[in-house]
This record gives structure tokens, sequence and C-alpha cells, in this order.
């Protein structure tokens, strides 16, 4: 097997940067990456089956000391689309909880509690990257993931730059020195008062990276957050009785319903 670096070395060409209209067709690819970052919530048997409906020949859940990646493979593309947080899985939580940040393995400084999950998988996953650069005609990677699933696949992009990486409610992952490790079109989706996409704050030195799409109370894409957006969604939440809007608007069905009512406006 080659190492790490040689596969990294590989890889690291540059991608265009263009707006994220230029490079779909009709949001295509980003309702393919949102439900796949749904179905890596469910369990093996059930996550295979969905794969299989969205028209993915060969699918397969990797699962490591509770860190799991579901790997999706047609005929043109591999998909990466790795787990969000389970609070029910002690793993997950203090992934989450870990702070502290350590030194990435493409440079800077990143979560250590997600770099740890994306550690867990990585020997795994680039099994699977190796096996794809050894065919002849080989499959464009993309990477998607929700919540710690989104900061994981950040992640694991800084180590292979995929074709594209989507991110649903993804939390900061690192410093700004870690982020411009990041080459690939990047597109991080934020829904409304999604809590998860304003931790761990700024002021610890964590950043976001990539163009941000923006969804406002209604479900509808706009440019940027505002306070006027902001104050509707808590009120709209608190009129059905939902005290917790930031929570609530980090559900992974709320980007699906989002992403396919953009998409067919398209």
């Amino acid at each position: 097997m080659k190492n790490q670096e040689s596969v990294l070395n590989g890889r690291r060409k540059k991608m265009p940067t263009t707006r994220m209209k230029e490079q779909l067709s009709d949001y295509g690819r980003a309702v393919i990456a949102a439900k796949l970052s749904a179905i890596a919530y469910k369990n093996e048997k059930p996550a295979i089956t969905a794969a299989k409906k969205l028209g993915f020949a060969w699918v397969k859940l990797i699962s490591r000391d509770g860190a799991e990646v579901l790997v999706a493979k047609d005929r043109n593309d591999i998909w990466f689309a790795f787990r969000g947080t389970e609070p029910s899985k002690l793993n997950d939580v203090m992934a989450d909880l870990n702070v502290i940040k350590n030194a990435a393995k493409a440079g800077g400084r990143v979560h250590s509690g997600f770099q740890q999950e994306v550690n867990d998988l990585w020997m795994d996953i680039l099994k699977e990257l190796e096996h794809n650069d050894q065919l002849k005609v080989r499959k464009d990677v993309y990477m998607t993931g929700h919540s710690l699933g989104a900061a994981m696949a950040t992640i694991a992009a800084t180590r292979y730059q995929p074709h594209e990486l989507f991110t649903f409610g993804s939390p900061r992952v690192g410093g700004p020195r870690f982020i411009k490790n990041i080459k690939c079109p990047h597109y991080r989706f934020m829904n409304n008062n999604d809590i998860v996409c304003r931790i761990p704050p700024a002021w610890l030195g964590f950043r976001h990276h990539g163009e941000m799409i923006y969804f406002n109370c209604d479900g509808e894409r706009q440019a940027k957050p505002s306070w006027k957006d902001l104050f509707l969604g808590i009120w709209n939440s608190w009129k059905r009785f939902k005290f917790f809007d930031g929570i609530v608007d980090h559900g992974m069905p709320n980007y699906v319903q989002a992403i396919e009512k953009l998409s067919k406006s398209k």
C-alpha cells in the first residue's frame, strides 16, 4: 500500500473555484450530498438499502471505535458520507466536547475531538481512495456530512482533496492556517438559527471555511443571515411550541427539505 503522503501528493491538484450554480446542475449533487448525509445516520442494512435506492451500485458502511462513514459508488463517482453526532453514543459526545486544538496532519491547528474521529477511520478510507487511484479511469471523489460528520468531512478533505465538499450544519473545525489546506470547492450549508454552526466560538481561534449557502426561516436561500430573519425563526418556532429553535434548525431533515425545494426552483 502507498503511504498516506504519496496519496496526498498524488491528489493535490488545484480545482476550479467557480460559484455553486456554475458547478452544479440544478443543485443535483447538493441533493445527493444531503440525502447521503441523512442516510449515514441509519444502521448498516437500512443505510445500504437507502443508498442503493439513490442509484449507487456499491455501498459500504465503515465503523471504527464509534466513528462511521458511508462509502457509496456508482459508475462515475465515489462518495464518503460521514455520520454526525448520535447523542446516545458516548464516543460522539466526547469528540464534540474535546475542543482543544491539536496539530493537523495537513498543517495548522484543528479541533482534536473531530480529528480523532477521522483518525479512527482514516486507514479504511485510504484503502478505498488508493483502490480508486489504481483504476484506469478514476471516479470523482466527493465528501459530505452533517454536524460532527461535516467537521470530519472537512478534515478528510485536507488529507485527500475531493472533487467537491458539501457540509451541512457544520461547526467551526480549525484555525485560520488549517482551513487554508482546503483547496477544493466547499459548499457549507447553514439553516437559519442552527446552533451548531456557531460553535466552537470564534474567540477560541476556530474559523469556518467554504461558500456559505444560508437558508432563512422560510427554508429559502438568502445571501446571508440577518437579525430580522434570526428573530423570525425563533418566533415561528415558539408559535409551534418548539422552544429550542437552534436545535430544531440543526436537524438534517430540514436541510434535505430546503435543498430539494431549492433544486426544484432552479
